[in-house]
């Protein structure tokens, strides 16, 4: 949301050793001049006999990519993935391979009932339990051997190829229901113009974009197959232990790799990791994610999915580094929400915002700490309620803010429509001050402002918007 467009950020580490990157409004790191140029994601390694299916084959209608529905959604602020520099050996933290090249608008989600063909209730994830522990049955003891793993989930997991203005990659899904609903990850498909899914035997259908969520990576498609598709089984992610066994499937490096599994174990459970100025919860596994993974399923030992793979921690681009066994993925009971809701509505709804970018600022003395308004969005209640630019929130609801994740965290336990009392340094007077203001819902926010204008911000004196805290925060 728009709190976590941040025009600049001082890094601070965590108890895992990651840092996120120093940015300056939104861009990437720059590569040293003599260094090769990078792209957000790791380009993929493409068959040269693959060809990218015809657009005559389904072709979008209404603007919508891949199918009838709604026109796509616009972002606000696009900007590329930035990657994260870390502070253990100067590794990074990238999402593992939806491969897409370059800069992307948010891709919007679709009414699953606009070609009138959804009859009855809409599909959600089942989660069923883990089974219980027999000793006379060594199947639930140690669980499925790995080729047993393979043949059950196999069939599950797509490919995933995104077909952009910039070009084309690709990632991987998992079938969430017999008639063709497919879980991916957001940036598997953000910004596509059209979407093709290759299923297990190699048969590619034209897809339809249900809905998107940038904030947790989570994408829904919807294809029409000419008979029932296998559903993978889900598992509770909750009941993970570190220390069990653990696969991924997917198709690392393209779709010449499909369907490739790969074994380790559960590395570590709500492990907390920041990824482009957000923090997600997630599983960490050894089991080897490429790029390519991404959308893929993470799989416990009886044949579950419990996680879509996301994310890997990677050596840097312009550093000898090298860091393997480190791959991360949403936890299906967190997914499970966010997928019913993208079903259904095509995005996530009632999520709070205030609608406010900022970043992180200290004074010299360390008095004032907290997150300093940059800009505020006119359709934000906000705007009316006396917030004002240049202030810099130091606690929400009478907690201490020192940074904005801090502001966020105490947002997210709020909803749209409450009310929460921002206690504010305001520079024009020098004192500190409450202000209420109301939560809006994010998706009201979505795309630019329309009264976003060019000229310099003004305070409440009249005088020209000057910040005394450095440049960068800190």
């Amino acid at each position: 949301m728009d709190e976590f467009n941040n025009v600049n950020q001082t890094p601070q580490q965590n108890g895992d050793g990651y840092i996120p990157p120093q940015q300056n409004n939104g861009a990437a790191p720059s590569a040293p001049q003599d260094a090769e140029p990078r792209t957000p994601y790791q380009t993929p390694v493409q068959h040269p006999a693959y060809q990218a299916p015809q657009q005559e084959q389904q072709p979008p209608q209404d603007g919508q990519p891949g199918g009838a529905g709604k026109p796509p959604k616009k972002k606000g602020h696009g900007k590329a993935v930035v990657i994260g520099l870390c502070g253990v050996g100067a590794a990074c933290l990238l999402f593992a391979g939806g491969a897409l090249l370059g800069t992307f608008a948010f891709s919007g989600g679709a009414d699953p009932a606009a070609d009138g063909s959804a009859a009855g209730p809409l599909p959600t994830v089942q989660i069923a339990d883990t089974p219980k522990l027999d000793p006379d049955n060594y199947d639930v003891v140690n669980g499925l051997a790995g080729e047993e793993i393979y043949k059950k989930v196999s069939p599950s997991i797509v490919s995933v190829i995104a077909e952009t203005p910039n070009g084309t990659g690709t990632g991987s899904g998992v079938i969430m229901t017999a008639d063709g609903y497919v879980i991916t990850n957001n940036h598997v498909v953000e910004g596509a113009a059209q979407v093709t899914v290759q299923l297990s035997e190699g048969d590619q259908l034209a897809a339809e974009v249900i809905g998107t969520d940038e904030q947790t990576d989570l994408a829904v498609l919807k294809v029409t197959p000419e008979g029932e598709l296998a559903a993978a089984e889900f598992g509770d992610s909750d009941a993970l232990q570190p220390g069990e066994y653990a696969y991924a499937l997917g198709s690392p490096g393209g779709v010449q790799f499909a369907n490739t599994i790969t074994g380790g174990r559960i590395s570590a459970i709500n492990r907390d990791v920041t990824i482009n100025d957000r923090v997600m919860t997630l599983i960490q596994t050894d089991a080897s994610i490429n790029p390519g993974n991404s959308g893929g399923a993470l799989i416990n030992k009886y044949g579950q999915v419990v996680g879509i793979t996301s994310a890997k921690l990677s050596g840097n681009a312009f550093s000898a580094a090298s860091i393997e066994g480190m791959g991360f993925a949403i936890p299906i009971n967190t997914a499970k929400e966010i997928v019913d809701e993208l079903i259904a509505n095509g995005y996530v709804t009632g999520r709070p915002s205030i609608g406010i970018s900022g970043y992180d600022v200290e004074s010299a003395d360390g008095s004032i700490a907290g997150m300093q308004v940059d800009s505020i969005d006119s359709r934000a209640k906000a705007a009316d309620e006396g917030l004002q630019v240049g202030d810099v929130i130091v606690a929400v609801d009478g907690t201490p803010t020192p940074t904005m994740n801090d502001v966020n965290e105490v947002k997210e336990d709020k909803k749209a429509g409450d009310k929460i009392t921002l206690t504010v340094y305001r520079l024009a007077s020098g004192k500190r001050l409450n202000v209420t203001i109301t939560l809006m819902d994010a998706h009201d926010l979505e795309g630019a402002d329309p009264a976003a204008q060019q000229e310099a911000p003004q305070q409440e004196q009249g005088g020209g918007y000057y910040s005394p805290f450095p440049f960068f925060g800190w």
